[in-house]
């Protein structure tokens, strides 16, 4: 409390509790919430000390605002009001400000006291700041973005957000907050569709910097005709709000894309396909639907098969076959790598493809390839053999460098494909070639040495063997096989 040894003291300056806190970083001092506007304010004046030297004294409260010529509030005491303490009832140090004040402008808050004593003692003056003028944002406020078609494109080729140019506006402020929207209706507004608000200081009141949209947020609305705007208020709370934009939003959802298919497999609607390995001789196509993918969108494929991402029935990366297409060729050297050896063999591949620079694949399309049937690939032949039933191996038709086993070209064949061969008589194994890659682009040939032929009991039956592997070794697709009888 003022202490009152002074003659003439300056007593503190009224309260109103509502005011905004003044700070150097805002430009008005004592800002009334326009909440506030136009009612009844509530004053609280501080409390004074004054001891009445006798009884029939008296002192007054005298409240002025601005110039008006009489005061807005009044209070007299005589000393017996103050009971035994010295300074005036609590009660009496608060009252409402008539309505009819409390509006438009810069206002001037201040009192003074008439002590018991005689002395008059002035209060420090309270400025009371009251703005019910909204920001002006023009005659034609809307965020300018640089495209009406937000796409996946767009949003991976712009950091995955859209931004927003704000026009300049008249009677900004620093403390003014710019709040933005994004909706799927224009009006009214609906504060579930806010983005985000930033309050604005010295240098961008009056011109925002521009206001992000982000992708995650275009996303969780969907597709379809979307619009946005922005509001900004000032610290009083005097709200204008822009006008729309229309924007037309044709991005995926979060969930993948829909999955690919193989050409040449047979594919059901579930994402899965059947393939006849031999209609994948000259390899296959990995197809992605038109409607999956944005104009303009990269697309690149993975075949994902034995050994995985990095294993020899794999492929990734695969671009399309013409640029900018939507089919791929996957080599037919990968797809046999998949082609089981029986049907107790689950081997499988998994493909999918990466739009864009989405983080997030395809749906998956799961292939599994039929197994030869026994004999599929073609026979092994011997060149001296005799057609008959059995056929027939004369010891006298093996040259001294050896018997000539041949097998015709056959689906898949390639250079560097491991194989075995191997002859079984009298339920005894000789392997004349095991895991050994051969060299041929058209008809295999290989010798069986002539002293094995020769260590053959005549009249005895024996059988030549052959497997090819197309999966680096790890399994062997079998030809058919050559019984022979040996004859002189």
């Amino acid at each position: 409390m003022t202490d009152d040894n002074s003659p003439r003291r300056l007593l503190r300056k009224p309260i109103v509790s509502v005011l905004l806190p003044d700070s150097s970083d805002w430009d008005e001092t004592g800002l009334l919430p326009v909440e506030y506007v136009s009612k009844p304010l509530r004053v609280e004046v501080p409390p004074w000390i004054d001891s009445p030297p006798s009884p029939g004294l008296r002192s007054f409260l005298r409240v002025y605002w601005d110039n008006l010529p009489r005061p807005v509030y009044e209070k007299e005491w005589t000393s017996t009001d103050w009971g035994s303490g010295n300074s005036p009832p609590p009660a009496d140090l608060f009252f409402d400000l008539e309505a009819l004040h409390v509006v438009h402008g810069v206002h001037d808050l201040w009192y003074e006291v008439t002590l018991f004593g005689g002395n008059i003692d002035p209060s420090e003056h309270l400025t009371v700041t009251i703005d019910e003028i909204p920001p002006n944002l023009g005659s034609d406020p809307r965020l300018v973005f640089d495209t009406t078609e937000v796409t996946n494109q767009y949003l991976d080729n712009n950091d995955d957000k859209l931004m927003g140019d704000v026009p300049p506006y008249a009677g900004g402020a620093p403390g003014d907050v710019i709040t933005w929207y994004w909706s799927q209706v224009a009006f009214p507004v609906n504060p579930a569709d806010k983005v985000d608000s930033r309050t604005l200081f010295r240098g961008e009141s009056g011109q925002p910097l521009p206001l992000e949209v982000p992708g995650r947020v275009i996303r969780d609305n969907n597709n379809g005709e979307r619009f946005a705007y922005y509001q900004i208020s000032d610290r009083a709370g005097n709200v204008s709000t822009s006008r729309e934009v229309r924007l037309n939003v044709n991005i995926r959802p979060p969930t993948p894309r829909r999955f690919p298919t193989v050409k040449e497999a047979n594919s059901t609607p579930s994402g899965t396909g059947t393939l006849n390995p031999f209609n994948g001789g000259s390899g296959v196509t990995v197809v992605v639907e038109a409607s999956e993918v944005d104009p303009h969108e990269d697309v690149i494929v993975d075949f994902v098969g034995l050994g995985g991402e990095d294993g020899v029935g794999s492929i990734t990366g695969v671009r399309p076959i013409t640029a900018g297409g939507l089919e791929f060729a996957i080599p037919a050297a990968v797809v046999a790598a998949n082609i089981p050896v029986d049907s107790s063999d689950l081997r499988k591949v998994e493909t999918y493809y990466w739009p864009g620079t989405s983080p997030q694949h395809s749906a998956i399309y799961t292939l599994r390839i039929n197994p030869f049937a026994v004999g599929a690939l073609g026979q092994v032949h011997c060149r001296q053999a005799q057609v008959g039933s059995p056929a027939t191996l004369p010891k006298s038709r093996v040259p001294p460098e050896g018997a000539d086993l041949e097998i015709a070209r056959w689906i898949y064949q390639a250079r560097g494909q491991r194989m075995n061969v191997w002859a079984i008589a009298e339920g005894v194994r000789t392997d004349f070639q095991r895991g050994v890659p051969h060299g041929f682009d058209g008809t295999f040939s290989m010798k069986i040495a002539k002293d094995y032929v020769d260590r053959l009991a005549l009249d005895s039956m024996f059988t030549l063997y052959a497997g090819v592997s197309f999966d680096g070794g790890e399994s062997y697709i079998e030809f058919r096989s050559l019984a022979l009888k040996v004859v002189a």
